[in-house]
């Protein structure tokens, strides 16, 4: 069987690129465009700068994982703050990473490669750093114990307890960030700083290029299908085999017990080969309250502090002088910054909108999928090859499409919209397909014997017992749609069609780009981080006031066994 397995691979592997060879060779022959003969260039740049920024992330990682795990002091210092910064939205401080390094480097490109590659480093690190530290903290006591008995320490010890229990954890975290990394491709490759258009050669600007400067949808559509391609390639080539392995590693009890005490003698199976278990988790998984409940009061204190002095030493660098009272009056004298209280809630309108149709979506997708094979063979592939499609590189295409029907600001109005569904739908989805697999058939078949059928059996039997998978859904789905409508508010590409000018919809997110990429007096720094800080205490505010509650609420409908 493993040799039939080994040959099914091989097949698939030499098929697949034989598909995006002869894929590259048709576009490269048939497609007009100036600089349609540089596509293998853009790829081979693309993968090379994610795979590079990958191996660095991994490094740190690992290397930072492993000391803030058993370092006591290093724990307290690292782990609260990395976490408070993985809960501000990559793309709120992109602006501030880029004024940075376009001043530094005077703008050329090495300057904007490493923007690109910073943002995508703390679009990868963060998921690798934290496998790392979870996975060395869920070491077995046994284990550590068996260890100790046996006289390992330093570099045996790391050898032969640490490793192990880190590789899969690893693999999980660096299949994340890879996803992560497709994710923030076109928003690092080109960028739009004070007017100038700066990029470097990549897939993501050249779909970029096609888009706002081309003007040119087919060729747009042609290069999201050879990303999508290339990513499922990849994933199946070397992620999903990868987490396969990894599963073999880890430490499995061979006892478990539930709540109700009963034991259930056994293995734990491969939970690499379940839908969703390998899912990439959004840039600001872990939220508020995750941070608040974890860590001590002196914990906090620290992130906080090095937060605070993070942001004055950037302020200070970009400024070049120490802020004095009137560069913050400056700061906030704006006219347009009255106007944050009906921008902050334009911006929570339309999250809300998208999350109410996503959630829609998603309950009868999911309870289809999970309880008729016919509709989860459709929709399983579907998934897939969604999660593989990186959702911002969507945007050009939809934008160009609606616009040319709606025209450019309602054209941009829908774009927003579809495309916070398309990013926030699938975390929801995922969480209603366990959810509603995971009904024991008890309760199923109650429902069957007081006559649960149709709609009456989804609201009284589907919808109380997956609640609090719904609420963890909904969490995971906001996270990721702070980042999107960041990017999808503001469209900073002067094309001709609309009368050369950006287009923006009033928003957090526009100004926030505005505060970011445009000259002073509009754009300015202290201000930047002001509406960061907004961001996340609305991300703190929301968690703490709706999330944590509704799950405390629906904690009565978890089901146990």
């Amino acid at each position: 069987m493993a040799g039939v397995r080994r040959a099914r691979q091989a097949v698939a592997f030499v098929t697949g690129l034989l598909a995006i060879v002869v894929a590259y060779w048709l576009v490269m022959n048939f497609v007009q465009n100036p600089e349609i003969s540089s596509l293998p260039y853009y790829t081979f740049r693309t993968l090379l700068r994610i795979t590079i920024t990958l191996g660095i992330s991994i490094a740190w990682g690992v290397s930072f994982g492993i000391l803030a795990s058993t370092n006591k002091t290093a724990s307290i210092i690292f782990v609260p703050f990395i976490d408070l910064l993985q809960s501000i939205p990559i793309l709120g401080y992109f602006p501030a990473v880029i004024l940075f390094f376009i001043s530094l480097f005077k703008g050329s490109e090495i300057g904007i490669e490493f923007s690109a590659m910073l943002l995508l480093f703390t679009s990868m690190a963060w998921a690798i750093f934290f496998g790392v530290v979870g996975a060395i903290k869920g070491i077995p006591t046994n284990i550590i114990e068996s260890a100790r008995s046996f006289g390992l320490t330093g570099f045996k010890y790391a050898r032969h307890v640490i490793i192990p229990a880190v590789v899969p954890a690893l693999i999980s975290g660096a299949t994340l960030a890879w996803c992560d990394g497709w994710f923030f491709m076109i928003a690092a490759e080109y960028v739009v700083y004070l007017g100038k258009t700066y990029s470097v050669p990549g897939l993501g600007s050249y779909l970029a290029k096609a888009a706002y400067v081309y003007n040119d949808l087919n060729l747009s559509v042609i290069l999201l299908v050879l990303i999508t391609a290339i990513v499922l390639y990849l994933n199946f080539l070397i992620w999903h085999r990868l987490m396969e392995r990894a599963s073999t590693g880890t430490y499995k009890p061979a006892l478990k017990i539930g709540l109700s005490g009963v034991g259930k003698l056994g293995t734990v199976g491969p939970r690499w080969s379940h839908l969703g278990d390998h899912i990439r988790m959004p840039k600001s998984l872990i939220l508020a309250s995750k941070w608040l409940k974890r860590y001590t009061r002196l914990e906090k204190a620290i992130a906080l502090v090095l937060s605070l002095v993070a942001v004055f030493f950037i302020i200070y660098l970009i400024v070049g002088q120490i802020p004095s009272v009137e560069v913050f009056e400056q700061a906030f004298a704006d006219p347009e910054f009255a106007n944050l209280p009906v921008y902050t809630a334009l911006t929570l309108g339309r999250l809300a909108v998208a999350y109410v149709i996503s959630l829609g979506i998603a309950l009868g997708m999911g309870v289809l999928a999970a309880e008729h094979k016919k509709f989860a063979a459709i929709f399983y592939p579907i998934y897939d090859i969604g999660q593989a499609v990186p959702i911002l590189a969507l945007f050009p295409i939809f934008f160009i499409t609606f616009s040319r029907v709606f025209g450019g600001a309602f054209g941009l109005e829908i774009t927003a919209i579809v495309i916070l569904v398309l990013d926030m739908i699938w975390y929801m989805f995922l969480n209603v397909v366990s959810a509603v697999k995971n009904i024991p058939s008890e309760m199923k078949e109650v429902g069957h014997l007081f006559g649960f059928k149709g709609l009456k059996r989804i609201t009284h039997l589907v919808v109380p017992a997956i609640l609090p998978a719904i609420v963890t859904g909904s969490i995971l789905s906001w996270g990721t749609g702070w980042n999107t409508i960041i990017f999808a508010e503001y469209m900073p590409y002067e094309m001709e069609q609309f009368g050369g000018q950006p287009l923006e919809l009033p928003g957090l997110g526009s100004y926030l780009d505005e505060t970011g990429y445009l000259p002073p007096p509009k754009g300015n720094p202290i201000r930047l981080f002001f509406l960061l800080s907004v961001i996340v205490a609305i991300v703190l505010l929301m968690e703490g006031l709706v999330w944590r509650r509704l799950l405390r609420k629906f904690e009565k409908y978890r089901v146990e066994v």
